[in-house]
């Protein structure tokens, strides 16, 4: 159980987290907007940032009480770190990555030994125990990254954008795996993202972070849907978020069915599930035009919102899609509320989780 409270002023940039509490086996995801504090937060609770003041406490041990003078050093902290970029130590073999932390603990080789075989079976990387990480895939070394983060057992684990760098196939693999794993070890867990669909793929509970302070928390649902915060709205409103059926056409082909309209996808899940596509992916259009996209739709304008440099553009197809693009191609394509354009996506653009 982590419970933690804390300030810091760093530059010209003031983080004020007022509570941030997780439960063993729970899933904290941390979501905002670029510098916003994300992982600002994770660099305190590891101890690599040294607060102005708060206090932070990991089932039932002060790790930091600045106002008592207590600040424990990250390496005596017992918290699993994942780095958005893995960090994982190119001399070695995924083996002795995972094994690292555990020499460092001076435990018996023998137990050392059987805790890699069992997190290298979880994780399906059993037969690359031996490679050196240099040679991986982006999902091996991610794999690799995490089990070398929770071999330890640490009371907390970290992780900071940790599917930001995979393939659409291997995110909605991983989403799955991350969520059994988490809830197996029973390790309370921080996860940053600029993700709406991992978070609500994998976590528990949400907060939102917002130039330095935390503006709503709750459950993924509450967050979302029933908004309290200008910037949780705006957020939570231009997102295009459906419930929808897997169906397979003839061919193979795989189709989301939302609401009548048929969206394709890059998907092994079946049945009912959910279904985001980012706002920027989405490509408009005056006439319908050649394009490898597996998705193009006809629809009408409905609203156009200005957001400064860009605009969102809502379009009904059937469902309705929010779609950002420049003011400048708005201007050059003469949108206006009404008009009949063509939306058009790629089927890797469609993210599918349960």
């Amino acid at each position: 159980m982590l419970k933690s409270s804390f300030k810091s002023v760093l530059r010209d940039f003031t983080l004020d987290v007022g509570e941030l509490n997780v439960g063993d086996g729970k899933t904290l995801a941390l979501i905002g907007e670029n510098g916003a504090g994300k992982s600002t937060v994770l660099k305190i609770l590891s101890g690599l940032i040294r607060p102005a003041s708060g206090r932070i406490v990991l089932n039932g041990r002060v790790l930091c009480d600045i106002e008592q003078g207590v600040f424990v050093a990250p390496e005596d902290r017992n918290i699993g770190y994942m780095f958005q970029n893995y960090a994982l130590f190119p001399h070695m073999t995924v083996a002795e990555n995972i094994a690292y932390g555990l020499k460092a603990r001076k435990m018996p080789q023998e137990e050392i030994d059987e805790r890699v075989r069992e997190l290298c079976e979880r994780m399906g990387i059993e037969g690359i125990m031996n490679e050196r990480v240099t040679r991986l895939s982006g999902g091996q070394r991610q794999r690799t990254a995490l089990a070398r983060a929770i071999a330890p057992r640490p009371g907390l684990l970290l992780l900071d954008e940790p599917l930001a760098a995979l393939d659409v196939r291997t995110q909605e693999q991983m989403r799955r795996e991350l969520a059994s794993v988490i809830r197996t070890e029973g390790i309370p867990c921080i996860i940053v993202t600029h993700s709406i669909v991992d978070a609500l793929a994998v976590a528990d509970s949400m907060a939102v972070i917002d130039n330095g302070k935390i503006v709503a928390a709750g459950s993924p649902e509450e967050v979302i849907h029933n908004p309290s915060h200008g910037f949780v709205s705006s957020f939570a409103e231009n997102l295009n978020l459906f419930r929808g059926e897997v169906l397979v056409e003839n061919g193979g082909t795989v189709c989301v069915d939302i609401a009548g309209v048929r969206v394709r996808a890059v998907t092994t899940l079946s049945g009912t599930v959910s279904v985001g596509i980012r706002p920027e992916e989405l490509i408009i259009s005056r006439e319908k035009f050649q394009s490898s996209a597996a998705n193009a739709f006809r629809g009408r304008i409905t609203s156009i919102e200005d957001n400064g440099s860009y605009a969102y553009v809502y379009a009904d197809i059937g469902i309705t899609l929010a779609a950002a693009i420049t003011r400048q191609s708005i201007s050059r394509l003469d949108l206006k509320v009404g008009d009949e354009v063509t939306i058009t996506f790629k089927a890797t653009a469609v993210q599918v989780f349960v």
